[in-house]
């Protein structure tokens, strides 16, 4: 039995951006879909500077991905998010993942929305992932995602 005191709470927390245009992530979730939007979250609020205030306009615009293991399907989503906040730059103020799916033949399927007005206003700068995601799962319930963004 698990005591959910025990399990980690979801969240993640960012580094400053280096010098050379290089900030990390680490995001904690009891479960997948937990630790993915949280990692989805971390990207927003490096990639985009939201709002103090939340932005119900009730608008949206899809993510998805696919990957054979967590790494890669979270690699696939950021690219697809960051593909949104080229196009919608500031107008995106949260993201959701709404769903992930174990496929039949292995892997992942994951997809999700990210909100705001949604007026295109490209941003000068949209980091990239830098590198390859890395999930842990150590010998405490929850599961740590790490990636590393860099902008030019």
């Amino acid at each position: 039995m698990i005591d959910n005191e025990d399990v980690p709470p979801s969240g993640f927390t960012t580094s400053p951006w280096s010098r050379a245009g290089i900030a990390t992530l680490n995001a904690t979730g009891r479960d997948i879909p937990s630790v993915v939007e949280a990692g989805l979250r971390a990207v927003l609020t490096l990639a985009v500077a939201p709002p103090h205030t939340p932005i119900d306009t009730g608008r949206s615009a899809p993510i998805n991905g696919a990957g054979d293991d967590l790494e890669s399907l979270f690699g696939d989503l950021v690219e697809d998010l960051l593909s949104q906040i080229e196009f919608f730059g500031g107008g995106l103020h949260d993201v959701v993942l709404d769903g992930v799916l174990h496929r039949e033949n292995g892997g992942y399927v994951g997809w999700g929305h990210a909100s705001g007005t949604l007026d295109p206003a490209p941003q000068v700068v949209v980091p990239r992932l830098l590198g390859r995601p890395t999930v842990s799962r150590g010998t405490e319930p929850g599961i740590v995602l790490t990636a590393s963004l860099q902008r030019s």
